[in-house]
């Protein structure tokens, strides 16, 4: 669906004539009413409200004129009206203005009385602008506290499908308010940038970025737990749950009984596709903390360079120019401008003529040639070096090598030429990572075998532990390594 088939093609028109500001208020006007009133709004008490508007607008010099499409009225009439009626047309017409470009609906119901409906996109854009026009206060650790609780709560449990998407929504949510933040930052860098005057640096630095970036958002980011305590564990939940084929068919079936997806092969794919971006999110948030710490950095030394070039260079500017007022105040007041008898007063210079220490010349001094320090050589007893070396021995004797993996894969398949990597499971710690070098070693030949796949990434579950499924080939030939 386009966006002209759902928003009418005349809506945004209210922001481009000459009575924008007006229609902007009224329209905030307006969806504070639609939160009070839960089944429509009175057209008369709507009505009072925008005359009141209009009048409270007119007393700060802001007026509202009737365009040529909005008039119904006589032309007589809007110039015969005076004060009330004159402000009550104006709130009629603005109105009829709002229903003509579809931004209300007016409803006339049983008790013959007009009612005032938002459209479903009237009430979403209009909860946009209101949003916009707060500085709210974001809690940051709310995003990965809800997520933790919709994937390992009983909603999980119960409705899995629902909790991947609303986890999913949670997370994008988390991203986008991340990324607002960023660009925040940006502007109001910009913004001092853009001052011609300390006291005005000074000013949008703790008025505005103090106030409304770092008390209500970086701080609260930076000093929250929440998002390291529950981010590790998302992760976790996100993974098993993509490894767990029977957890994700009964999400997949959670989703179609709600009739969210239309298929199984869509409801699949979205709720894979909305796990993985949780995951790619959360396993992100480093690069994405890095970038709102160096806006920060570059925002504070921004407005340190700014305040600091404004006071080399205005201030001694400002100074001559006051002394220039001043001298030309004097000459005016005296009734003529002898520029000669005023330059000796316009500047007040002081010479000095003092010697100190510092202003004689010192010469020279050649650098001492370096004395190192004498070098004291401690003897190390037999006994110590005999245990240095057995137990860098030992440790090199417990090293797990290539070869070693290749002697215990290739002693477990004797003379057959491949087996399954089941008869690797481990029994306990240590062969559990050998099985690890076993992949690690399986791809490339040199450890006298290779691992092969039959095209599926099945899982094995043996005694607790989960691998993919392998086959290993024993490979007659082992080629040495090309030198680097």
């Amino acid at each position: 669906m386009k966006l002209f088939e759902v928003l009418p093609e005349r809506l945004f028109q209210v922001f481009s004539g000459r009575n924008r500001q007006i229609y902007a208020e009224a329209l905030l006007l307006l969806y504070e009413q639609y939160r009070i009133n839960r089944f429509g709004i009175q057209y008369e008490v709507m009505r009072d409200l925008m005359q009141e508007l209009i009048e409270s607008q007119e007393q700060e010099g802001v007026i509202y004129e009737v365009e040529e499409d909005e008039e119904r009225v006589p032309a007589g009439t809007l110039l015969e009206a005076g004060g009330e009626d004159l402000a009550r047309i104006k709130a009629g017409a603005l109105l009829r203005r709002l229903d003509g470009l579809q931004w209300i609906q007016v409803e006339v119901r049983d008790n013959f009385r007009r009612y005032i409906v938002l459209p479903r996109y009237a009430s979403r854009l209009l909860a946009v602008f209101r949003e916009l026009c707060e500085n709210r206060t974001v809690e940051y650790q709310r995003f990965a506290f809800v997520t933790y609780q919709l994937l390992s709560g009983e909603e999980a449990r119960l409705r899995p499908g629902f909790a991947i998407l609303e986890a999913h929504r949670m997370t994008q949510e988390f991203l986008e308010e991340l990324r607002a933040l960023v660009n925040n930052m940006k502007y109001h860098m910009e913004q001092v940038v853009a001052k011609n005057s300390i006291q005005e640096v000074l000013d949008h630095h703790f008025e505005e970025y103090k106030a409304h970036i770092i008390d209500r958002s970086y701080h609260r980011l930076k000093t929250s737990d929440h998002v390291s305590r529950y981010r590790q564990r998302i992760l976790t939940t996100v993974q098993e749950w993509l490894l767990d084929g029977e957890w994700m068919a009964r999400a997949v079936e959670d989703a179609l009984r709600s009739e969210v997806f239309s298929t199984r092969e869509e409801a699949a794919a979205q709720l894979r596709r909305a796990l993985m971006d949780i995951e790619e999110i959360y396993r992100g948030l480093d690069e994405m903390f890095y970038q709102i710490d160096l806006r920060h950095n570059q925002y504070l030394r921004a407005s340190y360079e700014r305040a600091r070039y404004l006071s080399q260079h205005s201030s001694s500017v400002d100074r001559y120019l006051a002394h220039i007022l001043e001298w030309t105040a004097a000459g005016m007041r005296e009734g003529n401008l002898q520029v000669e008898s005023c330059l000796t007063g316009l500047f007040n210079l002081m010479r000095l003529n003092l010697i100190n220490e510092q202003s004689l010349y010192t010469p020279r001094r050649r650098r001492a040639p370096h004395k190192p320090e004498p070098v004291v050589v401690v003897a190390v007893p037999e006994e110590l070096k005999r245990q240095l070396r057995e137990k860098s021995l030992e440790q090199v004797r417990q090293a797990i090598t290539r070869e070693k993996v290749g002697a215990y894969v290739l002693g477990r398949m004797g003379t057959r030429r491949e087996m399954g990597i089941a008869e690797l499971a481990p029994q306990n710690m240590e062969e559990f990572l050998y099985l690890l070098y076993v992949y690690l070693y399986g791809y490339d030949g040199l450890a006298g075998y290779r691992l092969v796949s039959d095209g599926e990434n099945r899982v094995l579950d043996i005694g607790g532990y989960r691998f993919y499924d392998r086959r290993v080939i024993r490979v007659d030939r082992v080629w040495k390594r090309r030198a680097v």
